[in-house]
């Protein structure tokens, strides 16, 4: 066996685990960069009136957002790939990060049972992070849901462990 030949592979955009009402979808990226330093000068040059999101806060409906990944660093989503050049703006840092998270969706956890037995934190924390499977991923809300942006390393064995999970 080659070790590169995985049983599990990881979930494209698009593929979704559905058990009852539950509903679990692998996302489109978008775009991303880990911001470091300065946050809210940061914020002001890239993606002004983005909100800056804790852990389980509400994301909003459309545009950019920074979910909050530590005391000096955020993951800054945006709709597309964002332009500004990796490196040090004055009192901040960027660095690319389109493919370091996968986001995934889940709707139809009613009871919460699927949160509950994934996630270590509780909500309002202004850090994002928590542990989610087992993995230091971003949870914020989404709607009646919840986004997880799980790092890419990890996708697929997460997606297995939420596949087991979804059909308990």
């Amino acid at each position: 066996m080659r070790e590169r030949d995985w049983t599990n592979p990881a979930p494209a955009a698009g593929d979704v685990i559905e058990a009852g009402s539950l509903s679990i979808r692998c996302l489109d990226t978008g775009g991303a960069a880990v911001v470091s330093g300065d946050l809210d000068a940061a914020l002001a040059a890239l993606a002004p009136g983005a909100p800056m999101i804790g852990l389980l806060s509400e994301l909003p409906v459309t545009g950019a957002f920074a979910l909050r990944i530590a005391r000096d660093r955020m993951l800054l989503c945006t709709p597309a790939p964002l332009m500004a050049a990796p490196g040090w703006h004055g009192t901040y840092a960027l660095s690319r990060a389109d493919d370091l998270y996968r986001p995934v969706a889940i709707t139809g956890d009613s009871d919460g049972l699927l949160l509950a037995g994934s996630m270590s934190a509780e909500p309002g924390s202004p850090s994002a992070m928590t542990l989610f499977a087992g993995k230091p991923c971003p949870v914020a809300r989404a709607g009646d849901g919840v986004r997880v942006w799980v790092p890419g390393p990890d996708m697929a064995g997460i997606w297995s462990r939420l596949r087991l999970l979804a059909a308990a």
